[in-house]
């Protein structure tokens, strides 16, 4: 009910400002695009901060505390990202357990870009450096892993946007011989809309397949956010599986954001 209940609040936040056209506010449409970090294929230099909650069943809960870098120069772009984890399931303690998560880049280059339709190249690699007892938690250090993605963008007017990007990951090495291959199928598909107020809304379902356990799933992830000025993105993001089996060991996810663009 709790899942149903935030599904609706995000949808009705959505509904608002689709309903209503925001006044003009000091930034264009394109700032408001270009901050929101919507569309992969804009370079820029950023900071930012986010809090991910995964609500699972049985009150399994995980939060991700996440500070992320992205330094843009030209057409590339290199991201840094590195999560402080708290686990309140840990085997042999008590209440929440917190430590490092893994640490995880990305090099992406934005090769191709006419104004209507754009196009960029990324690869990222997640390392497993997650502490001993949060890996013991949520058995993070897994995998070496390595997702290399490419991304097209179609500009349908300067207001609304449809990207879709698909991805394959797959480990370079893993931890332990028991452990299943990294094989796994993503399709990022995501149509946005920005006002010149600095509200966006995202849409975006995820299609996921996994081939080593012949698994697929579908990930419906609506997002709301606003720029503040001054460079700074306040956003709002929930990603709801429609698999029990899914919700039951990843859960739904939350996610509060700020970031800065310089």
């Amino acid at each position: 009910m709790k899942h149903l209940f935030a599904l609706t609040f995000m949808l009705l936040a959505a509904a608002t400002c689709f309903a209503s056209e925001p006044e003009d506010g000091p930034e264009t449409v394109d700032e408001v695009r270009t901050q929101s970090g919507v569309d992969p294929t804009r370079v820029t230099s950023k900071l930012g901060f986010s809090t991910w909650i995964y609500d699972r069943e049985a009150n399994n809960m995980q939060i991700n505390n996440r500070v992320s870098l992205t330094s843009g120069i030209g057409k590339w772009s290199f991201n840094v990202r590195l999560d402080m984890v708290s686990l309140n399931n840990v085997p042999g303690h008590n209440g929440y357990v917190s430590g490092l998560g893994n640490l995880k880049t990305t090099i992406l280059n934005a090769f191709y870009d006419d104004g209507k339709n754009a196009l960029a190249a990324s690869i990222g690699l997640s390392f497993p450096t997650a502490s001993q007892v949060i890996d013991a938690g949520a058995g993070l250090n897994s995998y070496f892993s390595i997702t290399p993605a490419i991304t097209y963008t179609h500009t349908i007017n300067p207001n609304l946007m449809l990207a879709i990007q698909p991805q394959y990951a797959f480990s370079l090495s893993k931890g332990e011989e028991y452990y299943a291959d990294m094989s796994v199928f993503t399709l990022r598909i995501f149509l946005a809309k920005f006002w010149n107020s600095g509200l966006f809304f995202v849409f975006e379902p995820r299609p996921i397949y996994d081939f080593y356990n012949k698994q697929f799933d579908l990930i419906l992830s609506p997002i709301v956010g606003r720029t503040l000025g001054g460079g700074y993105t306040l956003s709002f993001l929930a990603e709801i599986p429609t698999k029990e089996s899914t919700i039951h060991h990843t859960g739904v996810l939350y996610l509060l954001g700020i970031s800065k663009t310089f």
